[in-house]
Formats: C-alpha cells, sequence, structure tokens
C-alpha cells in the first residue's frame, strides 16, 4: 500500500508524485524516496533515491548553488 506514504518534501520539484517512507530508528533514519506507477490495474513502485533523514531536500542542492 504505498499511497498510504505521506508526499515528500521533493514532490514541488518534480512532475510526478514523490512519496517518501521513513526506515529506521533512533540516529539512522533513511528516507526512501518512491514514486507510484499505475498501469491497467498493475501498480508499481520505483525506487528513486534512499537518503539519510538529515540529508537536504533533493533540488535544495540545485537552487542554493544559483
Amino acid at each position: 500500500m504505498p499511497k498510504r506514504c505521506p508526499l515528500a518534501r521533493e514532490n514541488e520539484y518534480f512532475s510526478n508524485e514523490i512519496r517518501q517512507l521513513l526506515y529506521g530508528q533512533g540516529r539512522n533514519i533513511y528516507r526512501i524516496i518512491f514514486t507510484v506507477l499505475e498501469e491497467e490495474n498493475i501498480c508499481t513502485v520505483r525506487i528513486l533515491h534512499i537518503r539519510h533523514a538529515a540529508q537536504q531536500t533533493l533540488g535544495e542542492e540545485d537552487k542554493n548553488q544559483v
């Protein structure tokens, strides 16, 4: 049930809907950033990135360099 996961903060930088799942405990929490593709009753989850929760938002690096 990937649609139960909240939208990722990177969602505003992409045309497709981007979601995230937090995985881990304590200081070892990772954000699994993914998109859900639906075609003819088939749901495919495509993992885009796995990042440590303390890392910057994807897309912010480019914005800060300008």
